[in-house]
């Protein structure tokens, strides 16, 4: 779980206890006082929370996992012995080679691939599923890339930390750590032209923060959620859903152009 930045950005104050040393190294203290080339430092996510985080996910044969500071390698071993081709990034040549060890151990070396790079500088489109263990502020450096790189539909899962602002779609409490679990958002933001089931034609606004949306319909207010692709919104007492796409959004008996 590591990144390379010009310096340690490690915070202080936190009072989590965590058995593996992180609350030490959130006070600058322990593994991480060791390591001052790496911006997080290396902290093993235990088994059971990499089972949880590969289940909130839903991983599958059918899925690309990218984990982002991969360490010895364990949760693209894990998503791999699910069936998933997945890629491990880590900055340590030594973790690096040991991950290669452990996806030949479990005979998976075929689907669970690792590289030696800094995370901010690895591709992440081709992705469906992003596993990080990493400090608060690098999940945040990351969420500008993670919101615009990947695809509506993609699935973030983080250990131990959040993304700010951006409110996760769900959050499980796994041996006294948090797991946290998003979906990425289609870009439902802007003026659309919206044709309703009676014929009608009405302007339509959405004001977007994250998977949240609200606007107005004609003339009515609007409230409503992005999950993915899929939005879901209510409008002068009438429930809508649709899937957005970039230039259109096709709803249950309505439909909407977006406009210049």
């Amino acid at each position: 779980m590591r990144a390379l930045l010009p310096a340690v950005l490690l915070l202080g104050g936190c009072t989590t206890a965590y058995g593996d040393g992180m609350g030490d190294i959130l006070r600058g203290q322990g593994i991480a006082a060791r390591e001052p080339d790496y911006d997080v430092p290396y902290v093993p996510t235990p088994e059971p929370v990499v089972d949880a985080m590969l289940a909130m996910a839903g991983v599958g044969a059918n899925d690309t996992l990218i984990d982002l500071g991969s360490g010895d390698g364990r949760i693209a071993i894990a998503a791999a012995r699910l069936g998933a081709h997945a890629s491990g990034v880590e900055i340590d040549a030594t973790l690096v080679e040991r991950a290669r060890r452990n996806a030949a151990l479990y005979e998976v070396a075929d689907r669970a691939r690792f590289t030696r790079a800094n995370l901010f500088d690895v591709p992440l489109r081709d992705a469906s599923v992003v596993t990080m263990y990493l400090l608060p502020r690098i999940n945040l450096a990351l969420r500008p890339r993670l919101l615009t790189e990947l695809r509506p539909g993609t699935r973030i899962v983080t250990h131990a930390f959040d993304m700010g602002e951006w409110r996760a779609d769900e959050e499980r409490l796994v041996a006294d750590r948090r797991v946290y679990l998003w979906i990425v958002p289609a870009v439902a933001g802007g003026d659309w032209r919206a044709t309703l089931a009676d014929g009608r034609e009405v302007a339509l606004h959405f004001d977007q923060r994250f998977q949240d949306v609200t606007g107005t319909l004609g003339a009515a207010a609007i409230t409503g959620t992005l999950r993915g692709s899929a939005i879901r919104f209510t409008a002068a007492g009438r429930a809508y859903t649709g899937t957005v796409g970039e230039a259109a959004i096709t709803g249950d008996n309505w439909r909407a152009v977006r406009l210049p």
